[in-house]
């Protein structure tokens, strides 16, 4: 049998530096690309909180104007940037403070949206009444419920038209 000589082959002290050089050079490569990336990331995750904020400010803007009784605008009716929500007896408050929707319930204050240019509650008597909020460049219009005395009383008078009830 032949016996095979093995041999080890070393490298000079030139191509050690190069090999050390061009792997300096791909791992720094690496790293600023790893950083960039994880500042891409954390600026995405940002805009996606804040957008998920305003989604939850949308909604929890719907629910209290689902469950008030009635909403007024300040001065008597009017349509200003403050509202009042009754519900079970308790008034709160809707207003804009700078460029915000602030729920105000006594002590107890919310911001419920940011980026809010105006707000503005619109009356109609045929339909529901509107409340337009521009959010953001973006005009938000959610339907507010009629006072409970309203609907009823509407709801009385189209049930009582067709029983031909004679007034004294």
């Amino acid at each position: 049998m032949r016996r095979v000589k093995h041999t080890l082959r070393g490298s000079t002290l030139a191509e050690t530096l190069v090999v050390m050089l061009v792997a300096g050079i791909v791992f720094l490569a690496a790293m600023e690309a790893l950083t960039l990336v994880s500042r891409l990331v954390t600026r995405r995750a940002a805009v996606l909180v804040e957008a998920g904020r305003q989604h939850d400010g949308i909604f929890r803007l719907g629910q209290l104007l689902t469950t008030a009784d009635s909403v007024r605008g300040a001065e008597g009716g009017g349509t200003g940037e403050l509202l009042y929500l009754y519900r079970a007896g308790g008034e709160t408050t809707l207003t804009t403070r700078d460029s915000a929707a602030v729920f105000v319930a006594g002590e107890f204050r919310d911001t419920l949206l940011r980026r809010v240019g105006h707000m503005r509650l619109l009356r109609c008597d045929a339909a529901a009444d509107t409340l337009e909020v521009d959010v953001g460049g973006h005009m938000l219009r959610l339907p507010v419920p009629q006072p409970a005395r309203e609907s009823y009383e509407r709801r009385i008078a189209e049930i009582e038209k067709d029983h031909g009830y004679e007034e004294p």
